[in-house]
């Protein structure tokens, strides 16, 4: 007799906080507003194949209010990634025998390349961080030189970098969601806690942002920095700085500098990517430096 939107509530409070993320979490109930009102008064054991068909039709079809376009078909996607997941806890918990939701998405349209920056965009790139504060500098060069993800390059330590072998540990990663603290957390896999490494032009910037991070934490927290202080961290407060901060600092400095705004930071991370396989290095040891799972 259980209907979807009754074990959708029942999921969200008892399964999902036990195995997902809470930023994951907070994507779902926006995937969840849509899936509900369409097919939470089925029963768990009445959904069939065609039910979720015709769902994604009728989304295919909704106009967003404020770009005043359809629903991205990756948004499509992501909401049957979220029903596959809750209706695979379902078969998990015996409250069904299979997963009705699997094998009923096809991928309308062409899927768009992702966005990176050819040499000479990166290289533009890297001229116009150079006329930026040093901390927006250092940071951008770092996702650019290492591949690092954003909330990684947020949650680095002094005690991170090793100057001497010209390593950072990645080791941490740094999630915010909306009306939440910033909250610093292991990496999702094995694969995530990883080496990266620097050149000696990315040892001499670190080393002159260390310092400059040095004065300001005694000018404005009269004290000395430590190795626990977060590289990027905010002035006068033990937190590290938010991802979303450097997002909407990355725009601003490619609007400024008529450079492709359809570009964001994870941009620069593929950009690293290609840059590295360009130069020589083998796929393998790549995934391994961007903390993938597989190559």
């Amino acid at each position: 007799q259980l209907t979807l939107a009754k074990y959708t509530a029942l999921w969200l409070t008892n399964i999902a906080p036990g195995k997902l993320a809470k930023s994951t979490i907070c994507r779902d109930r926006q995937d969840i507003e849509r899936i509900l009102p369409a097919l939470g008064h089925y029963k768990l054991t009445e959904l069939r194949p065609e039910h979720f068909r015709n769902f994604y039709a009728e989304l295919r079809k909704v106009i967003r209010p404020d770009t005043k376009k359809p629903l991205s078909e990756y948004t499509i996607e992501g909401v049957h990634a979220t029903l596959c997941s809750i209706l695979s806890d379902a078969v998990e918990g015996g409250f069904l025998s299979h997963n009705p939701a699997w094998r009923t998405y096809r991928y309308a349209g062409r899927k768009c390349e992702k966005k990176i920056a050819d040499e000479e965009t990166a290289q533009k790139i890297i001229a116009a961080l150079e006329g930026e504060s040093i901390k927006y500098e250092t940071y951008f060069k770092l996702i650019i030189a290492t591949g690092m993800r954003r909330g990684e390059c947020c949650a680095l330590k002094w005690e991170d970098i090793n100057y001497a072998e010209r390593s950072i540990h990645v080791c941490r990663n740094a999630v915010k969601t909306t009306g939440d603290e910033i909250i610093v957390k292991a990496p999702k896999t094995k694969a995530g806690n990883r080496y990266v490494y620097f050149s000696a032009e990315m040892e001499s910037l670190l080393r002159e942002y260390e310092a400059f991070c040095v004065a300001e934490t005694e000018r404005y927290d009269r004290r000395e920095q430590t190795k626990d202080d977060y590289v990027f961290r905010r002035k006068g407060m033990k937190l590290p700085m938010t991802p979303s901060t450097f997002t909407w600092r990355f725009k601003k400095i490619l609007k400024a500098n008529d450079l492709p705004t359809d570009l964001n930071v994870h941009s620069l991370r593929h950009t690293a990517a290609s840059l590295f396989i360009a130069s020589g290095t083998d796929v393998g040891t790549v995934a391994g430096l961007l903390g993938h799972n597989q190559p």
